[in-house]
């Protein structure tokens, strides 16, 4: 029997040593508690009397007790249930009953007792042995999650590893709620549930605080909440740097590899929100010196076209023209003082609920006032957005630019503003000479200029580059369509905090 090399092979030798020593139709039963301690039958060998109320109580009080009994069967006179409990050490593993003639069985209770005493010492070795096993399991998986958190770029992408982990092992759903610093956290991560479960978990738990700045009444209802909407009937939490992480299950295993996964995003998340952070300052550095290269050059030309037309006579009184121009650079120099302090890290972009329709309006008449062009705008005020005015009005300026810059001299330029479910969409389409597949891979990147049908040769190559940053600053997206003939660039701003986290996610 020890030389077993699992449960069943050891109760199969178990009852051939019981029947040697009692006689060979002796029934054998052997039964084990389950992770709710509820005892299961896990062996029955041979044919036994049908199982009563009594029969059952008495396999309970044996294995709680951790003492032997015996049971006289009242319908049949001469057969005799002995229960020897499974005891080894401080361990209570189960209980193994056994039917025979009362004669064999007290005749040779001392044999059978030392049969149940050796089975105990071989379930209790295999059950150390697949402890181990699992013990060396899980630090292999926790090993393998420190490979993948090595690729990670970012907090996002390290806690999906950690999620996807975790439900491809357990199979129960997973969710992680994180937040940079000590404040309230959002669903970053989630495994196991499709994406309207997903969204219908996010909607009924909202925000999470630290679990170790819970207290009891609020842990309660959030394991409630989250037990509730997954459908599970137990869960673990626990705070992993600055996530908390739920998991729909509370078994031992499962709570012991969370622990492990969580000590390790204890050090992996803090590294990863620094590194994400200074790659953001570095990008916004970037941008904000690309921005002040490239839109200096800009009002500089209209003002010298403004003086081109004083000094022409045009239609428009001089000193209109010269306060435009000192309106321009006066927004000139604001701008310049938002856009660098938000790339030096100084300031965050200030969003608020912005008229969309009505910043795109103002923007296109200054630009037809100073630079001319056909630039028709589609909108009508208010449409509203998050956005910060300066920022958005530098991204829309540059689009309006590059198309006009694409068209022919008599050429119009439309820009279009419209409302979508949860956003908005500023369109600005040319009829130029279209952008390319393979343009369009690049066409956002900086120093990247159109290969065909610019009426000049000048530009840096920035203007699309600092409108895409300037998008993603804001939580938007900005592509381009085009086909053979003109070219649609397109912003998708979110209207509201709410649509933020969910264009985010």
């Amino acid at each position: 029997m020890a030389s077993a090399r699992d449960a069943n092979e050891a109760a199969a030798c178990a009852t051939v040593w019981i029947r040697e020593t009692v006689g060979p139709e002796t029934a054998v039963q052997i039964s084990r508690p389950d992770a709710a301690g509820q005892l299961r039958t896990v062996w029955r060998e041979g044919e036994t009397a049908h199982s009563d109320r009594t029969q059952t109580t008495a396999r309970h009080v044996a294995f709680q007790t951790r003492a032997y009994s015996h049971l006289d069967l009242p319908s049949a006179a001469y057969l005799r249930v002995a229960f020897f409990p499974l005891v080894w050490g401080e361990a209570s593993l189960g209980v193994l009953e056994i039917q025979e003639r009362r004669d064999a069985i007290g005749d040779r209770s001392g044999s059978l007792a030392a049969v149940a005493c050796q089975l105990a010492g071989v379930l209790a070795g295999l059950a150390e042995r697949q402890g181990l096993q699992q013990e060396v399991d899980a630090l292999q998986g926790v090993a393998d999650i420190g490979h993948d958190l090595l690729q990670a770029n970012g907090p996002k992408v390290a806690l999906d590893i950690v999620a996807g982990a975790l439900w491809r092992e357990f199979r129960v759903p997973v969710a992680i709620w994180w937040g940079d610093g000590q404040g309230p956290r959002t669903l970053t991560a989630v495994a196991g549930l499709n994406a309207q479960k997903g969204k219908q978990l996010d909607e009924r738990m909202g925000t999470v605080l630290p679990w170790t700045r819970a207290t009891l009444r609020e842990r309660a209802e959030l394991r409630g909440r989250f037990a509730d909407a997954v459908g599970a009937g137990h869960v673990t939490v626990r705070d992993a740097g600055d996530a908390t992480m739920f998991v729909a299950n509370d078994e031992p295993l499962v709570q012991r590899r969370v622990e492990m996964v969580g000590a390790l995003l204890d050090d992996t998340l803090p590294l990863l929100s620094r590194s994400a952070r200074e790659d953001q300052r570095t990008s916004r550095m970037d941008v904000g010196l690309a921005w002040t290269a490239h839109e200096l050059r800009t009002p500089i030309l209209g003002i010298k076209a403004a003086l081109e037309v004083v000094a022409g006579r045009s239609a428009l009184r001089d000193d209109e023209l010269l306060r435009l121009s000192l309106r321009e650079l006066e927004q000139l120099a604001a701008d310049t003082e938002g856009i660098l302090g938000w790339a030096v890290g100084g300031r965050d972009l200030s969003l608020r609920s912005v008229d969309v329709a009505q910043l795109v309006l103002d923007a296109v008449t200054t630009y037809r006032l100073l630079h001319g062009g056909t630039v028709e705008v589609v909108a009508q005020p208010p449409i509203m957005a998050l956005a910060d005015p300066k920022h958005l009005r530098a991204a829309v300026v540059n689009l309006v630019r590059n198309a006009v810059l694409y068209s022919d001299p008599d050429g119009v330029v439309t820009v279009q503003v419209e409302e979508e479910e949860g956003a908005v969409r500023v369109s600005v389409g040319d009829r130029g000479p279209g952008i390319s597949v393979a343009e369009r891979e690049i066409i956002f990147d900086p120093f990247v200029r159109g290969g065909a049908g610019s009426r000049t040769s000048s530009g840096s190559g920035l203007g699309l580059f600092i409108t895409r940053r300037v998008v993603e600053a804001h939580g938007g997206r900005v592509w381009v369509d085009s086909e053979e003939v003109g070219a649609t660039f397109r912003i998708l701003l979110p209207v509201d905090r709410e649509e933020l986290q969910r264009f985010a996610s």
